[in-house]
């Protein structure tokens, strides 16, 4: 009787699976983390925004309330303005004037004016891309032959 020699491929497959599962799973996990942290940023930039301009409207309304008795000696072709800081770059534009009819009971005003406005001048945006450096700034120059 021949004896048939036993072809061992499978003895460390298990092993290597086993490795290739855990390193996945670690990857994965550390992608989770990592893309929690930047929701957790986000939202909490997108609270504090929401807070400044929860504020802003509250400030613009008692702008408002304020300047109410004015409204009973305003021409209806004046117009009030304010603008309400909400961060460095945004402000809230608030404008209004008087409208209705000539009696002082029914006397109301006109928002002309309520929107958030980006003042460009005062961001400092970086548009540029650095995924290759010039030659003049002292990286490699690639050229096609």
């Amino acid at each position: 009787m021949k004896r048939r020699p036993i072809y061992s491929t499978h003895i460390g497959a298990a092993s290597i699976l086993l490795i290739f599962l855990v390193l996945s799973l670690i990857s994965f996990a550390a992608l989770a983390l990592v893309n929690s942290r930047a929701d957790y940023i986000l939202s909490k930039k997108m609270f504090e925004r929401s807070i400044s301009y929860y504020e802003a409207c509250h400030e613009a309304n008692g702008f408002i309330a304020e300047n109410d008795p004015s409204f009973y000696s305003m021409d209806k072709d004046t117009e009030l303005k304010k603008s309400i800081p909400l961060s460095d770059f945004q402000t809230l534009d608030v404008s209004f004037k008087a409208s209705g009819a000539d009696s002082t009971d029914s006397l109301s005003f006109k928002i002309t004016e309520w929107c958030v406005v980006t003042h460009d001048e005062k961001a400092n945006f970086d548009e540029t891309l650095p995924v290759m450096k010039s030659s003049e700034q002292g990286g490699a120059s690639f050229r096609h032959k």
